[in-house]
């Protein structure tokens, strides 16, 4: 089981991004043998929204992606079959606001906490994700997908800040 962050979804669909072909195929793989053909997803349902309100906002000044195809892929990933949404509930949301006063000084807010919650409720311990702030966090296995060889972070691996920039110049 593997959760994929919001701005990987935004990269994955967003032709226009630096990060767009990287992500792409680690995500489908060579012949339909990547991620997401290969592993159970779970998803927060605040992972849909973030990517929604992203793609909506800058709909008007794309050509690949209008608004009819972007509701068409919301509404793809949160049907499908190996795909699965985790509703917020009130245990989750107690779960939620005791991790934000741990996470709020390392510049994890509160939807970023509600998807590291969702993870720990199902026992996902591995995230893909492009946010720094969450690379950091030793607790999951972390994998960046934008580089053309995915940085990944074992669980207790530390994330090495001077590498990642480097990495970042060569996108």
């Amino acid at each position: 089981m593997i959760t994929i962050d919001s701005q990987i979804w935004i990269y994955y669909w967003d032709s226009n991004a630096l990060e767009h072909q990287n992500v792409k195929n680690w995500m489908n793989g060579t012949e339909n043998d990547g991620i997401l053909f290969k592993e159970k997803i779970i998803l927060s349902s605040i992972i849909p929204i973030e990517v929604g309100h992203n793609l909506y906002r800058t709909a008007d000044l794309r050509k690949d992606l209008d608004k009819e195809t972007i509701e068409n892929l919301l509404l793809a990933l949160i049907s499908t079959e190996n795909f699965q949404i985790v509703e917020v509930d009130e245990l989750l949301l107690v779960d939620v606001i005791q991790k934000m006063k741990d996470h709020s000084q390392l510049g994890i807010g509160g939807r970023d906490t509600l998807i590291l919650s969702t993870m720990d409720r199902l026992k996902v311990s591995t995230i893909a994700t492009h946010d720094k702030s969450i690379l950091k966090l030793k607790k999951y296995k972390r994998i960046d997908p934008v580089f053309k060889s995915p940085l990944i972070l074992e669980i207790n691996e530390e994330f090495d800040e001077k590498n990642y920039k480097l990495r970042l110049e060569n996108i």
